[in-house]
């Protein structure tokens, strides 16, 4: 009987979890773009609002990478979160509305 290594199992299931990550990022990053082109802030506000997404993005990020590794850092972590983005950029953008 084959049995799949545990470390095996917890790598896959942080991949998928911080691709997901990635492309729940991708999503808000687009409705964000989509309510900044239609406002059309000045200056300082546009800069003050890409700062309050930024950190918006920070925290998501952070509370994917805590659920599924308990904060830790990982190569295959930071690879799954840009392909989730990338994935969401080639086959989602323009799917909101």
């Amino acid at each position: 009987m084959n049995v799949v290594n545990p470390l095996i199992i917890d790598q896959s299931f942080e991949f998928v979890i911080m691709l997901f990550a990635g492309m729940t990022v991708m999503l808000f990053y687009d409705i964000y773009q989509r309510v900044k082109r239609r406002l059309k802030p000045g200056g300082k506000t546009e800069f003050f609002q890409d700062i309050l997404f930024w950190l918006f993005a920070a925290l998501l990020t952070s509370s994917f990478l805590y659920y599924c590794s308990f904060g830790r850092l990982s190569f295959h972590a930071f690879v799954a979160f840009g392909a989730g983005a990338v994935l969401w950029k080639k086959y989602f953008c323009g799917t909101i509305g």
